[in-house]
């Protein structure tokens, strides 16, 4: 059997890797194996990749084959995969340090990414995306540019909607339910009482 595959996407400090790591306890507590692919965000840094407003079309295909080999690879073990940041996160990072750099990218290059974005979307059993919420603060060592953020949910949003993906979308009212709904959900796919 297929594993289940979770990518929850959104821009940062929304509760993405808070929330993927719940629902791998709970799961967990089931015996269902459970592999999270984590952001690269931090091997990024260490690599000199740039990142958040410095994205660029190179460094947006290194996010995207980092979580393509990670999610092969973890596919061969786990019953469940969640995607702390699939790759339609890496494109809406993208087209927001775009806009927010007033700067253009190539036809080619969005073709590509979209392309590659579209080819893959469908090998995630669910996607979830945050929705911003303001009013919850920054996590740590987070970028604190309230522009950018916004300009990453938007983008993230404006993708989704577009190409008519299937998400959930997560914000701190319903996210108790909605763990709840995709631990019901992974239990019936594996047939788990």
């Amino acid at each position: 059997m297929s594993p289940v595959v979770i990518g929850v996407a959104g821009t940062h400090s929304t509760g993405k890797s808070t929330f993927c790591n719940d629902l791998k306890v709970a799961l967990e507590l089931k015996s269902v194996r459970v592999a999270t692919i984590p952001s690269f965000g931090a091997l990024a840094v260490e690599q000199g990749i740039p990142l958040l407003t410095q994205h660029t079309y190179d460094s947006t295909m290194w996010f995207i084959d980092r979580t393509l080999e990670a999610e092969q690879a973890a596919r061969a073990n786990a019953d469940v995969v969640l995607v702390d940041r699939p790759i339609i996160d890496a494109v809406a990072y993208w087209n927001a340090a775009v806009e927010f750099r007033g700067a253009s990218a190539a036809a080619h290059e969005i073709d590509t990414i979209g392309a590659l974005m579209l080819s893959h979307c469908p090998n995630y059993t669910a996607v979830v995306a945050t929705k911003l919420d303001t009013s919850v603060a920054l996590g740590p060592g987070r970028d604190t540019d309230s522009r950018f953020r916004e300009l990453v949910d938007t983008h993230l949003h404006v993708l989704l909607g577009r190409h008519g993906i299937q998400h959930r979308i997560l914000f701190p009212q319903v996210r108790e339910a909605l763990l709840a709904e995709l631990q019901t959900d992974v239990f019936k796919r594996m047939r788990v009482s």
